[in-house]
């Protein structure tokens, strides 16, 4: 996982409200440098794992995007998942929906 995170592009408050909301890991971990980089990694994992997964990351870590640019030719409205909704609208919840009778 990646310990950096990306600025909020034009200052979007709901950008930046959605990214505090993000859910941090809950166990134990390690952080391990990759390439000048600060990666997490759960201490769950035994040493063999752990050093399987950075290898993988540092084979890999030009596939790897750090910020917006660091993909040139990618518009950064394509990569900004924004959701639009009506102020002015009335929020309703919706019913349930049961899958499974017998429980």
């Amino acid at each position: 996982m990646v310990t950096e995170r990306p600025p909020s592009i034009n200052g979007d408050a709901r950008a930046e409200s959605a990214r505090e909301g993000r859910p941090e890991p809950t166990g134990d971990i390690v952080e391990r440098q990759i390439g000048g980089r600060t990666f997490k990694l759960d201490r769950s994992l035994d040493q063999a794992e752990q050093d399987k997964v950075v290898g993988v990351i540092a084979r890999h870590l030009d596939a790897f995007a750090w910020s917006a640019s660091n993909m040139p030719g990618i518009n950064p409205d394509f990569l900004c998942h924004r959701l639009t909704m009506d102020p002015k609208v009335r929020l309703v919840r919706q019913r349930r929906r049961k899958f499974n009778e017998e429980r």
